[in-house]
């Protein structure tokens, strides 16, 4: 989903519903403390075997300025 797909779905939402999140178990809910961007793993020129569909191959590096996705962050 892009974010403009994300603000389209938000905005058919009424202004002042409250929008949560829950914690990796579905149990609790988390609030949302910051929105950033970033990109998922560093692929280096010789790493062939980079795939970003899999989420186990690296991790996620913050750059708000060129990141490509946009990740919600809880605590």
């Amino acid at each position: 989903m892009t974010v403009a797909e994300l603000i389209k779905e938000l905005q058919a939402l009424p202004q002042d519903i409250q929008i949560m999140m829950l914690d990796s178990d579905r149990e609790s809910p988390v609030e949302i403390v910051q929105v950033s961007r970033g990109s998922w793993g560093e692929r280096l020129e010789d790493d062939e075997d980079f795939d970003l569909d899999d989420m186990n191959n690296g991790e996620f590096v913050q750059d708000d300025e060129n990141g490509k996705i946009a990740v919600l962050v809880t605590w």
